[in-house]
């Protein structure tokens, strides 16, 4: 029988597990080896949804039941992520920040040990919300309870996966144990490929769980205000709903990708930068980086157009990009330097298709700082989503003239072409070269020849 109809003799339904009996060779026939069933019961019934124990546990020893659980729920190496591993203060050092975050460890402790309702964790990447939402589902499974950890993109892709013919598992019961699981932890909310069909998928599983009132965790880099307003809506019910935001309340803001707030760079300037103990391969290259240093000095006086500072690691590159922004600040011009890895990460999370004027908003901030400083360009992983907003910004400041440092240890051929032109137009950009270093790779057909103005040893500014 379908495990979405419900029969109305009170009989049990089984639910389909995720791989639940895999290596078994004698499978239960009412559940399926996942350990539970469903009450076929009518609609408005107060089992109606609900998973319950199947028969065939009552005899199961306990080694065997955490094995099944631990199979069920679709955590494999992520179990090694506990609460006894977890920093109870988070990763970030802003008092506020670790709090928040500390009170969202003993929330998710307090539904790890009873689960009931929901529990919504919303704050920027990488501050710890993957490590909370694996942990309660630990915790469930070490208590014998059934819980099912999901990556919502893999969920979605498991269900068009279902359509196919020929597919392990139906797509019926593949969504019948979404909707019922005692306990579902769901990651990443809001970063899955926004579709109609993805967005309705998503509605259904949210609202039969929300009608059903079943214990269920999210996590999300979104605010609430940014999805869909039926999702919206049931994730901030606060009847069931309970949501903690870590890291001040909000998604990763601007400001945060400023690295030189950081104290380390904050302390790097002109009078502490030493071009005798940056590392060289040969000793011609100290007058080199003696020569960018001092022409950094002068940049730094008067900022304006573009610098290129192009050479191996090591060579103190983001140390003298670190000095021109500093002193610069320290005159009082908008400064803000940033990874570009770490930029275009925002830019993927900060983009909500829910909320385009957020993003818009923010990334003109970027796109408009007086100076802007990018370290460490051709680091990023190259996808034509990537190059396409890299151009973006430096095409505008480009036509608009803004003065724009960046530092790389890419060589010409590895650029995108648009940015490279960019880059190394001689009207407007100049060039330090950091040591030995090849940047026209001279064996690279295809490339101009011509190089932007003062390669190597830019003239001095008036």
């Amino acid at each position: 029988m379908n495990a979405g109809t419900p029969k109305e003799n009170g009989d049990s339904e089984r639910v389909e597990g995720v791989d639940a009996s895999a290596g078994d060779e004698d499978v239960c026939p009412h559940c399926g080896g996942a350990g539970f069933v469903r009450k076929a019961v009518r609609l408005g019934h107060p089992d109606f949804g609900k998973a319950f124990p199947c028969q065939c546990t009552e005899d199961e020893s306990e080694d065997a039941r955490l094995a099944r659980l631990q199979r069920y729920s679709n955590l494999g190496p992520l179990s090694r992520l506990t609460f006894d591993n977890l920093s109870p203060l988070g990763r970030s050092p802003n008092p506020a920040h670790q709090q928040h975050f500390s009170e969202a460890v003993n929330a998710a402790r307090r539904f790890a040990a009873s689960p009931a309702g929901w529990l919504v964790l919303t704050g920027p990447s990488g501050c710890g919300k993957p490590h909370l939402a694996v942990a309660i589902a630990g915790c469930c499974v070490g208590a014998g309870r059934a819980a099912l950890f999901m990556v919502t993109p893999d969920l979605l892709d498991h269900l068009r996966s279902a359509y196919q013919p020929g597919s392990d598992l139906a797509y019926d019961d593949l969504f019948e144990l979404l909707r019922s699981a005692p306990v579902l932890v769901l990651d990443d909310l809001g970063v899955q490929s926004s579709t109609p069909w993805a967005e309705e998928k998503l509605f259904q599983l949210i609202n039969h769980r929300y009608n059903s009132q079943l214990p269920t965790v999210f996590t999300t880099n979104l605010a609430p205000d940014e999805f869909d307003p039926r999702i919206k809506s049931r994730l901030t019910d606060g009847t069931l709903s309970q949501i903690h935001y870590l890291e001040s309340g909000s998604r990763i803001a601007i400001g945060d990708l400023d690295v030189l707030e950081l104290p380390h760079l904050r302390s790097m300037t002109f009078k502490t930068f030493e071009p005798q103990i940056v590392q060289v391969d040969h000793r011609e290259e100290v007058s080199d980086i003696i020569n960018a240093y001092r022409e950094a000095m002068r940049y730094a006086e008067r900022p304006k157009d573009w610098l290129l500072m192009a050479g191996v690691t090591g060579r103190g590159k983001t140390r003298l990009a670190a000095a021109i922004g500093n002193y610069c600040r320290d005159t009082g011009l908008a400064v803000m330097m940033v990874v570009v890895p770490d930029l275009l990460d925002w830019l993927r999370v900060g983009f909500s298709p829910h909320n385009p004027r957020s993003f818009d908003e923010l990334f003109e901030r970027v796109k408009n700082v007086h100076l802007l400083i990018l370290d460490d360009l051709g680091s990023q992983t190259s996808t034509p989503w990537a190059d396409e907003k890299l151009f973006q910004l430096l095409n505008y400041r480009y036509n608009a003239s803004l003065p724009t440092v960046v530092t790389t240890n890419a060589t010409a051929a590895r650029m995108e072409e648009r940015i490279r032109t960019r880059l190394t137009d001689p009207q407007i950009s100049s060039m330090l070269l950091m040591g030995r270093f090849d940047f026209w790779s001279k064996g690279d057909a295809g490339l101009s020849s011509v190089p932007p103005r003062g390669r190597g040893r830019p003239p001095r500014r008036a």
